[in-house]
């Protein structure tokens, strides 16, 4: 009996031989940690790298170009590049199983091309297209032999950036359309959510130290600027002195 129990547990131990020895596939320890390493980095740089040719040929080929707002049309290709970036990913795990990649790595790896994504997109082509130092400096590059007086440059962006592009028109066509401003009769209006926004900005000025000017106004007839028709008071708290 007890001969027979050995052999049992024998015989166990020879069946499970392979079982433990099969993940290794012949692989020193340190082997399987380069390759692991490796798989890793080809899911965490393909990714992105992937996310990236999407979201770049959806704007080339015209996709939604129906919306007018770079920024919203923007998060709506990013969205898109990151569904397809998320199955890409998913497939690629699966199939990278062996080298212990993970479900959970292929939505890591959709999160990290979708961050990447937006930060390039609000650093370079939502500045460049909003920029008015861009506007100055693309001025310059077309007459490159030419010197430029704050004048002539204010002059210049007057003429071409605000009367020519019409830009101004363009901007506040664009805050409509987020409700920060409503049309009244032939002008604009400033919304309750717009009022929110000028007030998180203005936080956010403070915290960052940028230009308060920009975000804080100046009373209506402050300054010399005229009163614009039909405006009341300012609502809120008064500025202090």
């Amino acid at each position: 009996m007890p001969t027979h129990v050995c052999a049992s547990s024998g015989s166990a131990t020879s069946e499970a031989e392979p079982l433990s020895s099969a993940p290794a596939l012949g692989l020193s320890r340190p082997e399987r940690a380069l390759r692991t390493a490796l798989a890793h980095a080809a899911l965490y740089l393909g990714a992105p790298a992937f996310g990236f040719l999407i979201f770049v040929l959806a704007f080339r080929i015209g996709a939604f170009r129906g919306v007018d707002i770079l920024f919203y049309r923007g998060l709506v290709l990013m969205g898109f590049s990151a569904a397809l970036t998320l199955a890409a990913a998913t497939f690629l795990a699966g199939r990278l199983g062996f080298a212990g990649i993970r479900r959970r790595d292929a939505v890591s790896a959709a999160v990290l091309s979708l961050s990447l994504n937006l930060s390039f997109f609000v650093l370079s082509p939502v500045t460049i297209d909003r920029s008015v130092s861009v506007f100055i400096l693309g001025e310059m590059a077309a007459h490159p032999g030419a010197d430029y007086s704050a004048d002539h440059m204010r002059s210049a962006f007057k003429d071409v950036y605000v009367d020519e592009y019409r830009q101004i028109e363009r901007r506040m066509a664009e805050q409509e359309a987020s409700g920060n401003v409503e049309r009244i009769g032939g002008a604009y209006r400033i919304t309750a959510q717009g009022r929110a926004f000028i007030r998180a900005s203005g936080w956010i000025a403070w915290l960052f130290d940028t230009d308060r000017r920009l975000v804080d106004g100046r009373s209506s007839g402050e300054g010399g600027r005229p009163t614009p028709p039909g405006s009341a008071a300012p609502d809120g708290p008064a500025r202090a002195e």
